[in-house]
């Protein structure tokens, strides 16, 4: 597939994203600017100065490979696994995100009407909970239902198992609602996708002071740590700003729109 042409991340009828698209556009789009990439890495510790600023962070490569990356300042954007990486990076701290489960079950199916008219649609009214469909340029079709706040996010690297019952009552429901051959909707891939969110229903685009880091109670370090995650369902279409937001904080610049009701819950007014 083509997904270096935006119109099969974006859509060519409505603006609905391809995340797996998406994800392959930005990755060509990091190693055209020359950023370096860490795949299969995971951070483990993270070393701060005397006055609590970040000097480094420790990575395991490949399961065993161990390696230390110098920073002078460090942003987390891990998704539902960012409360999980900060407690292992900075296991002193008291910062308390106050997450709260939303996961949701997924399908794609092979568009059996590939020449149609790409589009999205909503049955929510219609079943009574969330059931979406959107086509896509790749000749698929993505569907969605009910969030699931129940269950335990998994270990960072594992692969979250789907419920089994969800996955049957979305097939079900695709089955009534798209028009299919007699052999019915082909499966292409399905799983479960875990969201950050918290009990503020906001999310977090903020920087930590030193003294959050750790137990010492100095107030002198520069931020240098910075959190930008709990966007919910919405990580995808408030990323791009987000984004921008994060670098303008990042680079000491005043951001765009006003951030201040965006810090981790405890510390905001």
């Amino acid at each position: 597939m083509a997904f270096g042409n935006p119109i099969f991340w974006l859509g060519s009828v409505i603006q609905y994203t391809n995340p797996v698209a998406l994800g392959t556009w930005l990755y060509e789009q990091y190693l055209r600017y020359g950023v370096e990439l860490h795949l299969n890495t995971q951070a483990v510790s993270a070393e701060l100065s005397r006055t609590d600023e970040i000097l480094s962070i420790q990575v395991v490569r490949d399961k065993d490979k161990i390696s230390l990356l110098k920073c002078d300042k460090l942003v987390l954007a891990a998704g539902a696994w960012t409360p999980a990486v900060f407690k292992k990076l900075f296991p002193q701290s008291s910062v308390n995100f106050d997450p709260v489960i939303s996961a949701g079950e997924w399908l794609v199916f092979e568009n059996p009407e590939p020449d149609v008219e790409i589009a999205a649609a909503y049955f929510d009214d219609i079943v009574g909970e969330k059931l979406e469909f959107a086509g896509r340029s790749d000749h698929t079709i993505w569907v969605t239902g009910i969030k699931n706040k129940t269950g335990i996010v998994p270990d960072v690297g594992e692969v979250p198992e789907p419920d089994q019952a969800s996955l049957s009552k979305l097939k079900d429901y695709s089955n009534t609602f798209l028009q299919h051959p007699a052999t019915g909707l082909r499966v292409i891939s399905q799983g479960r996708s875990y969201r950050h969110e918290n009990k503020r229903r906001l999310p977090i685009i903020a920087s930590l002071p030193s003294s959050k880091l750790s137990t010492n109670g100095r107030c002198d370090g520069r931020s240098t740590v910075y959190i930008n995650a709990g966007h919910g369902s919405y990580g995808v279409t408030l990323g791009m700003g987000s984004g921008k937001l994060m670098s303008q904080l990042v680079l000491g610049e005043i951001p765009d729109i006003n951030v201040s009701k965006l810090g981790i819950p405890d510390d905001t007014p």
